[in-house]
């Protein structure tokens, strides 16, 4: 009775391969007005924990994962309970379809982004610490040493996925495999780099801006046959850095961009359109001592390494386990 019937399996697999572009872990602060010179904090972060988040025109992509305790067996009813009484559900699902119907890419960008996350970091070492829509995402990067480690879990109890592939854990090398432990590398040959002559403030610290734009000749050209666009496309990113952080972080992110400093802001562009689709931001920077526990990544057997060719079948699995608990049928 609600828009997830217009997501079947069918509509799903046929972007599974955007599903490991789209990850991400994270709240929401309230943006300066950009014409508006501020002053921002310059001072080396070098330990504490990050508490990011997701927006999209305002509204929490986090939110249905605050509110559902998916090791329950009656996730389909929590859900429709939110759908019918909550506001903030009532706002996520008017956006959900309303992009369902103009850009699917879009519309399956809010559903893997709808995440919750904190980045613990010492150094050149973080342990991002995200959930999503019914599963948990771990990722730890250790930049001086060149090692990455992904542990992931569902949440969903759930016959559709065999036991023992409901925990997965692999590594990555960083300086190899980019992008492996946030969603995606970005070809950036296809985009013009402009960086402003204006810092911004985000979360007190200052920012430099940088916007990468698609050259007109990577637009793909609109099929009349197919509403879907041939590729998935992020026509703009506008990319907040700050020198304040170390560039460990960025491998956290949805994207992976080569700046030389920490990226502590994003607005991704997956139209045209004036307002950017997706926004990432910190909803709370705390400077602290981070222990060795709270760097300790979970690990499950066996290891894989981010090259078998098993490994994104079984990622994919866990992504989707929390809409399949919502009953989506093929």
């Amino acid at each position: 009775m609600y828009l997830f019937s217009r997501f079947t399996t069918n509509h799903l697999s046929r972007y599974l391969f955007i599903a490991l572009l789209l990850f991400t872990a994270c709240a929401k602060t309230d943006s300066p007005d950009p014409d508006e010179e501020q002053p921002g904090d310059n001072t080396p972060f070098t330990e504490g924990t990050l508490e990011m988040g997701m927006y999209s025109h305002g509204v929490d992509l986090g939110f249905f994962i605050k509110e559902i305790d998916f090791s329950r067996d009656d996730v389909p009813e929590q859900f429709a309970e939110l759908a019918e009484n909550s506001a903030k559900a009532q706002a996520f699902l008017a956006l959900l379809e309303e992009y369902s119907e103009s850009n699917p890419v879009a519309a399956l960008g809010l559903m893997m982004n709808a995440v919750i996350g904190t980045y613990y970091v010492k150094g050149d070492i973080v342990l991002g610490k995200a959930r999503g829509f019914g599963y948990q995402f771990d990722n730890y990067h250790d930049a001086k040493n060149d090692i990455g480690k992904i542990f992931m879990r569902t949440l969903v109890q759930t016959d559709e996925i065999a036991e023992e592939d409901r925990e997965l854990s692999l590594t990555y090398v960083p300086s190899v495999d980019l992008g492996v432990g946030s969603g995606s590398s970005m070809d950036i040959a296809i985009y013009d780099r402009e960086v402003s002559s204006k810092s911004q403030v985000v979360a007190g610290y200052s920012c430099d801006v940088s916007t990468y734009t698609i050259k007109s000749q990577h637009i793909p050209e609109p099929d009349p046959n197919n509403p879907l666009p041939p590729t998935p496309v992020v026509y703009k990113l506008v990319v907040y850095t700050s020198d304040a952080f170390n560039k460990t972080i960025n491998f956290t992110h949805p994207f992976y961009l080569p700046e030389e400093a920490g990226i502590l802001k994003l607005e991704i562009y997956y139209d045209n359109g004036e307002e950017p689709t997706l926004v990432m931001e910190p909803e709370n920077i705390t400077a602290r001592a981070i222990t060795d526990a709270e760097l300790q990544i979970e690990v499950s057997e066996p290891v894989y390494s981010f090259t078998d060719f098993e490994v994104s079948w079984k990622m994919i699995a866990i992504f989707f386990s929390g809409w399949g608990a919502l009953g989506v049928e093929e």
